[in-house]
């Protein structure tokens, strides 16, 4: 780790820049190489234990999305690098893994980007969690389908059997939308299919007032269009790929016709105890990527950020201080609240809005009333 009279702090993370993950591993690296300019810019971290700011540099790796190569990397990060604070990939498969290396090494994984609830079902005691986990993606979706037509009563769920996100967000939105008295309909389908007109057939016949779907980017994708193209109209239909820039500029002004769950929208109103406001931060990432700023680069740099408040609130880089003070914590950051569970280091403070984009290709939030975009 740092020793004395090194003048930087060192932040390790691997990322997906090649791969499948490589759109959202990216804007990743992209959040986290924001926060070092910014948090240098203003003169570094300041800890009390040796009375002076420190600047901070990033070290970080090319994962390729695979899971071997990742935990490679991240031992290099530790072992060799011995970087003081570690940030996790993006993906929940990658940050499992990741996580096992932390475990090992008694460090703290600053967890931005992998959300699936595995990651904190094996007992770990060294990951933070950023993230709303995924089986509370829908439960906004569900609550506002809900109190705009309390007469709706059939829900279906078309969700990938591969891997474990997927997987826990249908089973948390089945027993979300089961306790708000929908009827649910299960529809998996298996990796890697490219034909969900005969699962869009099945719903014509259920009619539901609600369809959830969730896979991967381009399943949740390519489901949009082929149920664009089906002519269905079913009054919500919601998507985990939705909010994401990508999906508007595929879907073009069919993205109007979906909604979905968000990490981090800057439009949500909000006044943080820590850092900047959302406004801010979107004018701060969109100069960095003019293309459009979606939720893994704000993510990663509100990691970034949750790990900078509890190194100054320790005073140190201590491992263990800075976890007892994650244990604790409880403030908000432009990316909303941070508090987490003691025993697993599970998010449970954060809330996730729920998005819609405009025919003029705008993106605006449409629940909860509290964060609703103004006008809406």
């Amino acid at each position: 780790m740092t020793s004395p009279g090194q003048p930087n702090i060192t932040i390790g993370m691997t990322a997906s820049l090649t791969g499948r993950y490589s759109h959202p591993g990216s804007q990743a690296l992209i959040g986290a190489q924001a926060w070092v300019e910014d948090t240098n810019r203003s003169g570094g971290i300041w800890l009390k234990q040796q009375d002076k700011r420190l600047l901070v540099s990033l070290v970080h790796y090319d994962d390729q999305s695979d899971v071997g190569r990742c935990e490679i990397l991240t031992e290099r990060l530790l072992v060799e690098d011995q970087v003081d604070i570690l940030m996790g990939p993006y993906s929940s498969g990658l940050a499992l893994k990741a996580a096992e290396v932390a475990e090992r090494h008694r460090t703290v994984l600053w967890n931005h980007g992998g959300a699936s609830e595995t990651v904190y079902q094996r007992g770990y005691q060294w990951v933070v969690g950023i993230l709303t986990p995924p089986r509370r993606y829908f439960e906004g979706v569900i609550d506002m389908a809900h109190a705009c037509d309390e007469s709706a009563t059939d829900m279906v769920i078309v969700h990938s059997t591969a891997g474990a996100f997927p997987k826990d967000v249908a089973s948390g939105a089945e027993a979300h939308g089961g306790a708000r008295g929908f009827s649910v309909h299960t529809f998996p389908y298996v990796a890697a299919t490219r034909d969900f007109r005969p699962l869009l057939r099945l719903m014509e016949d259920v009619r539901p007032d609600l369809i959830l779907a969730v896979g991967r980017i381009e399943d949740d994708i390519l489901f949009a269009q082929q149920y664009v193209q089906s002519g269905l109209s079913i009054e919500n239909v919601g998507l985990i790929a939705a909010p994401l820039a990508l999906f508007k500029e595929t879907l073009g002004e069919s993205s109007s016709l979906f909604i979905g769950p968000s990490q981090w929208e800057p439009s949500a109103e909000s006044s943080p105890d820590y850092g900047h406001t959302p406004v801010e931060m979107l004018t701060n990432l969109k100069s960095r990527r003019p293309s459009g700023v979606d939720y893994p680069m704000a993510q990663a740099y509100a990691g970034c950020l949750v790990a900078q408040w509890c190194a100054e609130e320790a005073g140190s880089l201590d491992i263990e201080a800075m976890r007892r003070v994650a244990n604790t914590a409880d403030f908000t950051t432009f990316y909303g609240r941070f508090n987490i569970d003691t025993d697993t280091g599970r998010q449970v403070g954060h809330m996730m809005p729920v998005i819609r984009w405009t025919v003029d290709g705008e993106k605006e939030v449409v629940w909860p009333p509290s964060m609703k975009s103004p006008d809406i």
